[in-house]
């Protein structure tokens, strides 16, 4: 694998680099008996065995969102090495799922994470609505001006297909300065703003499982669709994957037929998704249907 590491401190990342060279790519069939000894006798050494089989797999991960952020490059690696990890842990070798396939969903849910968490100094991503708008703002702009559109709030939005504020919104925040949550709010010089901050975000843990079955789930659908007649497309875009879903009565006018229709389409198509995903990602069973 050839590196560029251009921008990036050359010591400490080089060096790593030259390691990644000790560490043999590990093939699917190696992977799996690694992970079945950890799983039956806790082997630590198959473990890290394992992890270090699939470090290049993070680097090239870590290097795609390295180009679109302002993270460093080493930060990126560090945080996809943590979620290598998590899935080492978490991975069932008994499912018929190729380990780098199911880790490369928590090396990418770790990295994501890690940009939200650390773009501003108060996050900016929360909703999937929001995430989607914060990691395709700058590109669907790019995008949009190749085209020669300009790239309005409107467009952007229609585009990502999202809501028109949610997209002004994010603007905003990524436009705006970072306020120190140690400094006084305005005439009260005994408080700090974080001293009216309530904390709403779920564990670390849960985030992270819910960006890996939603990153999974996003990247199967288009797999999905090819299956489906363009009615049943239409009603897992606008209703079923969708932020904010078409009402089914507006459904049932756009296709002629009535809201219970719809509703009955609709939960055909949930469980042939869900079908199709469990073929393909038995180990998501008892998260999808939660």
């Amino acid at each position: 694998m050839t590196l560029s590491i251009e921008g990036e401190p050359h010591t400490v990342t080089q060096r790593y680099f030259r390691d990644l060279h000790k560490y043999k790519i590990l093939d699917p069939e190696k992977a799996r008996r690694l992970a079945r000894r950890f799983q039956r006798h806790d082997d630590r050494e198959a473990l890290g065995r394992l992890v270090k089989g699939n470090l290049r797999l993070v680097v090239k991960i870590a290097k795609g969102f390295w180009r679109s952020n302002h993270a460093t490059f080493a930060d990126l690696i560090q945080e996809g090495n943590l979620g290598l990890v998590r899935a080492a842990e978490k991975f069932d070798p008994q499912k018929k799922v190729k380990f780098s396939y199911y880790a490369t969903f928590w090396i990418k849910a770790y990295i994501q994470k890690y940009i939200m968490n650390n773009h501003r100094s108060v996050r900016l991503g929360t909703t999937q609505s929001q995430r989607r708008i914060f990691y395709n703002l700058r590109k669907t702009s790019a995008k949009l001006r190749r085209r020669g559109i300009p790239p309005t709030s409107d467009a952007i939005a229609e585009h990502l297909e999202v809501p028109e504020k949610d997209v002004i919104e994010m603007q905003q925040r990524m436009a705006a300065a970072d306020l120190s949550l140690n400094a006084p709010p305005a005439a009260r010089d005994s408080e700090e703003r974080v001293d009216h901050l309530v904390s709403t975000s779920n564990s670390s843990e849960a985030e992270l499982e819910a960006l890996q079955l939603n990153s999974m789930v996003r990247e199967n659908a288009g797999r999905f669709q090819k299956h489906l007649n363009a009615r049943e497309k239409d009603i897992l875009e606008r209703r079923i994957l969708s932020d904010q879903p078409v009402t089914l009565a507006k459904l049932g006018n756009r296709h002629g037929v009535s809201r219970e229709r719809i509703r009955q389409v609709e939960k055909k198509i949930i469980d042939r998704f869900r079908t199709y995903l469990l073929a393909r990602l038995p180990d998501t069973e008892q998260r999808l249907y939660e």
